[in-house]
């Protein structure tokens, strides 16, 4: 009789700390999604403020006189995270505006975001330097007018 009630709590003893394991590793899959889907959120906002950095550049010279000049810079990469910014100008995609669009570049993410511009800005945007000038009404990044 003890000794069934030795191997009786021994069974216990081992469901409990099983139930217990059990537990702790849902309970951290629960937190490392939540941890993923928090870094996820903040990649995006990043991404998209950029997207208003460079859009607020392209809108500051949009409503300026001819002969505006500036030079900004666009950093490499967004905290370590590869991206790629395009400007599709009106009349490349044959539209009455024009698109700035950013997206993620690596495997791992996939986010892109496109902010609508008037169609009177022409040229190329670039990581690091670029110069942005207004004549004529128009709108010129990195390119001669």
């Amino acid at each position: 009789m003890a000794m069934m009630r030795k191997a009786q709590s021994s069974i216990e003893i081992v469901l409990l700390i099983s139930f217990m394991a059990l537990v702790s590793a849902v309970f951290l899959l629960a937190i490392n999604d939540r941890m993923t889907w928090i870094q996820k959120q903040k990649d995006i906002k990043l991404i998209e403020d950029m997207g208003s950095v460079i859009g607020d550049e392209i809108t500051l010279a949009l409503g300026v006189e001819d002969g505006y000049s500036r030079t900004f810079e666009i950093p490499r990469t967004l905290r370590g995270i590869n991206y790629s910014v395009e400007l599709w100008s009106s009349s490349t995609m044959k539209t009455n505006h024009s698109e700035l669009v950013l997206q993620y570049v690596n495997f791992t993410k996939r986010y892109e975001t496109v902010r609508i511009l008037p169609k009177s800005i022409k040229g190329f945007i670039y990581k690091g330097k670029n110069n942005i000038t207004k004549e004529n009404g128009t709108v010129y990044l990195n390119a001669c007018s």
